[in-house]
Formats: structure tokens, C-alpha cells, sequence
């Protein structure tokens, strides 16, 4: 293991990761009343520009922190980051932008199989699914910035939301 990283971190991390896991699915589920059926999603042009608008509320994250990145560089004049004199908070918020454009990677192309897989009653969950992993980012973003375990929550909360949407894309891809 990690030098330093106790059992007692380990468990920690753990159940802040079954915890972001079950918080994704409860959130996914509170959210579906907010995406009512349209009659419209009968037609798989629709549904697939239906899950393209549910994939903004990530990329408008992923701006955000962009951004944020752009703004901290100025301020605090460390405009090479391979001039070695990255803040902390610079290391951080470069990291969880990494990890979300990997993350976004493997979500996006998810998302948007099953957008088309689904029939329009389920065009809720794919919508509820994108809102859930934009906030499952902005937590693991959050967490991170406060410590490296702050980040274990959000990342579980993260990854069953894509790994279950690649499972649903394939499902519904293959019946």
C-alpha cells in the first residue's frame, strides 16, 4: 500500500465511496419527476439532441473549472505549469480537471447510446443522469480542494453513474 495510508483511511475511504454510490442512485431516482415524458422523443433525432443538451450541465462544470484554473494562474502569476511552481490548490484543481475530462471520456459516448437505446418514457432517466454526474463532479471537485480523501465520495458517486450508464447503453443496445 501507500506509505502512510492507514486501515483506518482505507475503511474511511470506503465508506465515503458507498456513500457517494448510494447518493447517485437516490439522486438520479428525486430527479426523474423533474423531466417530464416528451411526446416528441419517439423520434431518435430527438432523443439524441435531448441527451446532448443532458450532457451540458458536465461540460458547463468542466468550463467552470477551466476557468477557475485560468483565474488562480493570474492571480497568482504562475502562468508555466511546467516551471515547477504550482501551488497546491493549482495541483489540485489541475488534477480534478483531469480526471473529469477522463471521467466526461467514458460518460458522453454512454450517455448518448443510451439516449438513442431508450425508448421516450425513459429520456428522464438519461437527463436525471446527467444532472447527477454534473453534481457527482462538483463534489468530487469540492472534496478534493479540501483534502485527498474529500475526493472519495464524488468519485463514487461518479462512477456508478457512468459505469451504470454504459451498462444501461449496452443493455438496451442489446435487446
Amino acid at each position: 500500500g501507500s506509505p502512510g495510508v492507514t486501515t483506518e483511511v482505507r475503511g474511511l475511504s470506503l465508506l465515503l465511496g458507498g456513500c457517494g454510490a448510494v447518493a447517485a442512485v437516490l439522486g438520479w431516482q428525486a430527479l426523474l419527476p423533474f423531466f417530464p415524458p416528451d411526446p416528441a422523443g419517439a423520434s431518435i433525432a430527438i432523443r439524441l439532441g435531448q441527451g446532448s443538451a443532458a450532457l451540458l450541465p458536465g461540460a458547463a462544470l468542466l468550463a467552470l473549472m477551466v476557468l477557475a484554473q485560468m483565474a488562480l494562474r493570474f492571480a497568482s502569476g504562475v502562468v508555466d505549469p511546467l516551471a515547477g511552481h504550482d501551488s497546491r490548490l493549482l495541483l489540485v484543481n489541475q488534477r480534478a480537471i483531469t480526471n473529469t475530462v477522463e471521467q466526461f471520456a467514458l460518460f458522453a459516448p454512454a450517455l448518448l447510446a443510451l439516449s438513442a437505446g431508450v425508448n421516450a418514457p425513459r429520456m428522464a432517466d438519461v437527463m436525471a443522469l446527467g444532472a447527477v454526474f454534473a453534481i457527482a463532479r462538483l463534489v468530487f471537485w469540492a472534496g478534493y480542494l479540501v483534502a485527498p480523501l474529500g475526493r472519495a465520495f464524488g468519485m463514487a458517486a461518479t462512477l456508478t453513474v457512468t459505469l451504470g450508464t454504459l451498462a444501461a447503453a449496452a443493455w438496451f443496445w442489446a435487446h
